[in-house]
């Protein structure tokens, strides 16, 4: 069946060696796979110790799984690491129908660990991955820990300013639309990777989302119902809520949360702080 993400076969390989240089930055050894699901053939990069405990991540938004290059290679020093290309989002995975509801993605996901035969892990997720994680273990119990990194929305309403960021990306598709959408989500004291940026703009050009459920801000009964321990880190520069300390503050009504500013970073803070961010998570995994 065709690959609706993206349907140009051309294109599509364009992507995937834009993808594959991107890899690279993991420099590690690593096992790559498919898994065949209801929606499509989802793409797993796997690595670290096969016989310890499994940690999942799930990407932001049309960065794909090589944005954790900066931390799977720590990580899987303790842990054995999955990196999932979520369905229907720019990455390797092959999407042959699109995903529509939460009760859909939340299959997807389980139709995933099933495979890996995973019922037990710590999930960790950033940006959209984050708010996946987020209301993936809130109908789950599989998750023993729980890691967001900047989970888009979920504890506040987006910035005003996103939207035009994004749409103009999305709909002209050109470069200087693309790159501003890019450099936006890191600190301005950072310098953004261009590796990742070369993949990034191959998606925006040639991908066409299939993952078609918005994210949303939980409200307090439904994070009451959280019950593995969560840790939450936001850059202090984040840029795509409407305000960091309502997303701190509302992450910390639960009482299983754990809230951490990060300095100096932005949405892009795996990769930003990557040392910072490492440490925290490792710290808070053990």
């Amino acid at each position: 069946m065709k690959n609706l993400t993206f349907p140009n076969s051309v294109k599509k390989e364009f992507y995937y060696k834009q993808y594959d240089e991107s890899l690279k930055q993991w420099n590690m050894e690593i096992d790559t796979f498919f898994i065949e699901t209801t929606f499509g053939k989802t793409h797993v990069i796997a690595c670290g110790p096969k016989d310890a405990q499994p940690v999942v991540l799930l990407h932001g938004m049309t960065v794909s799984s090589a944005m954790w290059f900066a931390n799977a290679p720590v990580w899987s020093q303790y842990y054995r690491v999955y990196a999932i290309d979520i369905m229907g989002d720019f990455g390797k995975s092959e999407c042959q129908r699109p995903i529509t509801t939460s009760s859909e993605l939340n299959s997807w996901l389980n139709e995933v660990l099933d495979a890996l035969k995973i019922d037990d892990m710590y999930l960790i997720g950033h940006s959209m991955g984050g708010w996946i994680a987020l209301q993936y273990t809130l109908q789950s119990e599989r998750v023993r820990k729980l890691v967001l990194l900047a989970p888009v929305m979920s504890f506040s309403s987006l910035n005003w300013k996103f939207p035009f960021k994004l749409l103009p990306a999305t709909l002209l598709r050109n470069s200087y639309s693309i790159r501003k959408l890019y450099n936006w989500m890191f600190a301005k004291q950072n310098t953004p990777n261009q590796l990742l940026y070369a993949q990034f703009l191959a998606g925006y050009k040639f991908g066409r989302i299939q993952l078609k459920v918005a994210p949303s801000v939980f409200n307090e009964t439904e994070l009451s119902k959280l019950l593995p321990e969560t840790l939450v880190l936001i850059g202090k520069e984040e840029v795509v809520y409407s305000s960091v300390q309502q997303a701190v503050n509302r992450a910390e009504q639960s009482p299983k949360t754990t809230v951490q500013l990060i300095p100096d970073s932005s949405h892009c803070l795996p990769a930003e702080q990557a040392e910072t961010v490492n440490k925290l998570v490792l710290q808070f995994l053990e």
